[in-house]
């Protein structure tokens, strides 16, 4: 697989909150240098990932109420709204709240993720919703996916890399081929965690993802620089 179409598929995650911004600057350009579809950040960094892709391909994704989740639903659009705001945004990753997801308080989690959509969409900006599966079943996974069809979000996504339980396996081969099956077109899934080599983002696209988050550390190693 060409390196241009692998990193079309990439998110390119620069979350650390301890990065200073001369690090930040670093690590998004990384991105930007490999050709990667976004450059996937926190609301404080978007000044400055928005110098780092002037002129480039790569877009700008930006991660609310982030890693955890827990926020209600107002302060999730409150933040939602200011991130907006901030203009030039093509994608934001929102955390579902999976206490509720795990509680089977299905209809609250629907209606947070369709009140995002409908500002995200309002606004010609694509919503994912991050469902953090390591800390869910096999039953709970299939039932948050329904949560997202129905809460008209454009992709459903696994992990958020900061999840400390016991049992990680971020964007596992088996869970997306059960993902992409039960989504069934209806909505695009996103692998993220876990996804460190070259091969196993072809092995993910190949089972039908639409797009992967990778970790800054690990873009280059995966795609290498892309100045074609």
């Amino acid at each position: 697989m060409e390196t241009k179409v692998l990193a079309s598929y990439i998110d390119h995650a620069v979350l650390d909150p301890a990065m200073t911004i001369e690090e930040l600057k670093s690590h998004i350009m990384i991105g930007v240098e490999c050709g990667c579809k976004t450059v996937c950040i926190n609301p404080d960094a978007i000044d400055i990932a928005k110098e780092c892709i002037e002129g480039s391909q790569t877009k700008l994704c930006v991660v609310c109420d982030f890693p955890f989740g827990s926020s209600d639903k107002n302060s999730k659009v409150a933040q939602c709204q200011a991130i907006i705001d901030k203009g030039q945004i093509f994608e934001i990753d929102m955390v579902a709240n999976y206490g509720l997801i795990k509680s089977g308080k299905y209809e609250k989690v629907i209606d947070e993720i369709q009140a995002m959509s409908d500002l995200c969409h309002q606004n010609n900006v694509g919503l994912k919703v991050i469902v953090e599966t390591d800390a869910l079943t096999t039953d709970e996974v299939k039932a948050s996916i329904e949560c997202c069809v129905k809460g008209h979000a454009d992709f459903i996504k696994t992990s958020t890399g900061y999840f400390k339980g016991e049992h990680i396996v971020g964007a596992d081969p088996q869970l997306i081929k059960m993902m992409v099956k039960e989504a069934n077109g209806r909505i695009k899934v996103k692998g993220s965690g876990c996804v460190r080599s070259r091969e196993r983002l072809i092995e993910l696209i190949e089972l039908g993802i639409d797009r992967a988050g990778v970790g800054c550390g690990s873009t280059r190693k995966i795609v290498g620089d892309n100045h074609e």
